[in-house]
C-alpha cells in the first residue's frame, strides 16, 4: 500500500442577496409558498431580478415543485435583460443540460456575458471552459486569467482551481508548488474542504515547503474531513495506519477508511479493501470501530457527494 501512496497523492490533487423590489417583495412572507407567489407577481411585471429569483425557486423547489425547464425559461427572460446572476446560472444550465439541451458553446456565451460584467461565478465558469476546451478552444492562459479575476473577488472555488493548476505545473517547475500552497491557503481560510485536503497533501509530500510535516498534514486532513471531504478521510486513515503525524492506530485507520468509502469515494474504498485484506481488525477492535462510525455519522450527516 505504501508503494502507491505517492502516486495517489499526486492524482488527487452568488449567489447575490435578494434585492427588495417594489418597496418589499418578501419582507412579510413567512412561507416558501408565499415567497414564491410574491416573486411570481413581481416577475410577471418584467422585473429581471424577480425573474432570476423565480428561476431559483423553480430550480430548488422552494414554494413550488422543482422544474428545471421553468427555471430555464425565467433565467432566459432575466438574462436577456442583462442580469449577470441569471446569465451565469443559465450558462451552468446549458453546460449541464438542466431544463435545456446541453450546449457548451451556448453555455460559454452566457458565462462570458456575465463574466464581462464582473460576475465571479461566471468568471470561474469561463476558466473551466477554457481549461477543458468545452465550448471554446482550449487555452490555459485564458483559463488562468479568468480564474484570477474570480479569485481576486475572493471566490474560494476559483482559488482552488488556481491552486490545482499551479500544483500540476509543479511537476516541471517546483517553484509553482509554493504558488499552489498560497491559493489553497486562501481558500482554506474560507472553509473550503477541498483546499484543506490539498494543503494536507502538500504538507505530507513536502512539496512547496521546506520539509514534510505529517502533524500539519493530519491537522489539515482532519479539518477537511470535519467539513465533509471524503478524500481527506481516506488520507487521514493512511496517516493513522502508518503512524505519521498521529499515533499508529488501526481502529482509527479503519474508521476513516470506512467513512470515506461509505460516502462513495473510490480512494477510500480501495484503501479499505486493502486494509481489511492485509490488516484485518480483531473482533473487539472491529466492534469498537463500527460504534465509532455510528457515533460519527450521528454527529455529521453524510454529504451527498463523496468527492467533496
Amino acid at each position: 500500500m505504501k508503494a502507491n501512496r505517492h502516486a495517489v497523492l499526486m492524482m488527487q490533487l452568488s449567489r447575490l442577496a435578494l434585492i427588495i423590489l417594489f418597496g418589499s417583495l418578501a419582507a412579510c412572507t413567512t412561507t416558501p409558498e408565499a415567497h414564491f407567489q410574491s416573486t411570481q407577481r413581481a416577475a410577471d411585471t418584467g422585473n429581471a431580478q424577480a425573474q432570476y429569483e423565480l428561476a431559483r425557486c423553480y430550480e430548488q423547489g422552494k414554494g413550488v415543485p422543482s422544474d428545471y425547464a421553468k427555471a430555464a425559461e425565467y433565467l432566459r427572460r432575466s438574462a436577456a435583460q442583462g442580469c449577470p446572476e441569471a446569465q451565469a446560472l443559465l450558462g451552468y444550465f446549458y453546460g449541464k443540460g438542466l431544463g435545456v439541451t446541453a450546449d457548451p458553446v451556448v453555455a460559454a456565451q452566457w458565462y462570458r456575458r456575465a463574466a464581462e460584467q464582473g460576475n465571479a461565478t461566471a468568471q470561474l465558469g469561463m476558466g473551466y471552459i477554457y481549461s477543458t476546451g468545452r465550448g471554446a478552444t482550449q487555452d490555459m492562459i485564458q483559463a488562468v486569467q479568468w480564474w484570477q479575476k474570480a479569485a481576486g473577488q475572493n471566490l474560494a472555488a476559483a482559488q482552488v482551481a488556481l491552486g490545482q493548476y499551479y500544483f500540476e505545473q509543479g511537476y516541471t517547475n517546483v517553484g509553482c508548488y509554493k504558488t499552489a500552497y498560497r491559493w489553497f491557503d486562501l481558500a482554506a481560510q474560507q472553509g473550503n474542504p477541498v483546499a484543506m485536503n490539498n494543503l494536507g497533501m502538500l504538507h505530507e509530500s513536502g512539496r512547496g515547503l521546506p520539509c514534510k510535516n505529517f502533524s500539519e498534514a493530519a491537522r489539515w486532513y482532519r479539518l477537511a474531513a470535519e467539513h465533509g471531504n471524503a478524500k481527506a478521510k481516506a488520507n487521514l486513515g493512511c496517516l493513522y495506519m502508518e503512524g505519521r503525524g498521529v499515533p499508529p492506530d488501526d481502529v482509527q485507520a479503519y474508521v476513516w477508511f470506512k467513512l470515506s468509502a461509505d460516502e462513495g469515494n473510490g480512494i477510500g474504498r480501495s484503501y479499505l479493501f486493502s486494509f481489511q485484506t492485509n490488516r484485518p481488525l480483531k473482533p473487539d477492535q472491529l466492534a469498537r470501530a463500527e460504534q465509532m462510525i455510528v457515533d460519527y455519522k450521528s454527529r455529521h450527516p453524510q454529504p451527498a457527494n463523496g468527492d467533496r
